[in-house]
């Protein structure tokens, strides 16, 4: 059974959509069909990675989206157990809509400071969500209350080859980047992921926003997906006593 799922993969049978969203469509049929029975463990990232012939990183962001959806749970040395063969999704965190970031863009001002292109490494293409080896532009610069305000945050954003044309109109560009490209773009952003943690300010940042050697930084990494990858990825330092962040975290009621 799994050797014709991965034929249906290559001839492009699952439908549209990058590689990992069809692997993960095979995977949940799999889940419901019961090729893969509650309590069992499914198989490893390398044996997922050779039979779909693509890469872990193509195979660990499927199994993510099944961990999301509550298919599966992974946990570190003991691998990825079934645990639904139905999505179990219960709460959501979110903002109202991406138009309250938007508002936050038209209401302060930013500077660009510069930009250059840059080969992801392994690293860094797990932050921005991209693939080690390819060519991406980082723009940097600085978010103000208003000109000749008080600066907010040191902002590093990342925009992926196919997008690079259009770095040269954020100098200019009065609101949030992801618009810009979006209205580039043949596919809609469909979420928006947020990660925050406290960590210790680059020394760029520090001499350009003002604060003493050793400063701590809030850091808000975002990361802007479309059904066809991440249209760009933005990492916002913020001095950590100048920035409080609050949520609101729904239930919802239509999911038992």
């Amino acid at each position: 059974m799994s050797g014709n799922s991965s034929d249906k993969l290559t001839s492009g049978g699952e439908g549209a959509g990058p590689r990992y969203a069809r692997i993960q469509r095979i995977l949940e049929t799999r889940l419901r069909d019961g090729t893969y029975p509650i309590g069992s463990l499914m198989p490893t990232e390398v044996e997922l990675s050779a039979e779909f012939d693509t890469s872990r990183f193509t195979v660990r962001e499927a199994l993510r989206n099944l961990t999301d959806n509550g298919f599966v749970e992974r946990r570190q040395g003991l691998g990825t157990r079934v645990i639904s063969t139905q999505p179990q999704v219960r709460y959501s965190q979110t903002f109202d809509s991406l138009q309250e970031l938007f508002q936050v863009a038209v209401e302060t001002y930013y500077v660009v400071l510069g930009s250059e292109v840059i080969t992801l490494d392994k690293a860094l293409a797990q932050i921005v969500g991209g693939k080690p080896g390819e060519a991406w532009t980082r723009v940097n610069g600085v978010r103000w209350t208003r000109p000749g305000g008080r600066p907010l945050a040191y902002i590093q954003s990342y925009v992926p080859a196919a997008f690079a044309h259009l770095v040269p109109q954020f100098q200019d560009y009065n609101g949030p980047f992801f618009n810009l490209l979006e209205s580039h773009s043949v596919v809609p952003i469909d979420e928006c992921e947020q990660e925050i943690s406290a960590a210790p300010m680059p020394e760029a940042a520090q001499r350009l926003l003002g604060l003493a050697p050793g400063a701590i930084a809030l850091q808000l990494l975002r990361r802007y997906r479309t059904s066809e990858g991440v249209l760009i990825t933005s990492c916002n330092w913020h001095p950590a006593e100048q920035l409080s962040y609050k949520m609101r975290i729904r239930r919802n009621r239509g999911q038992s």
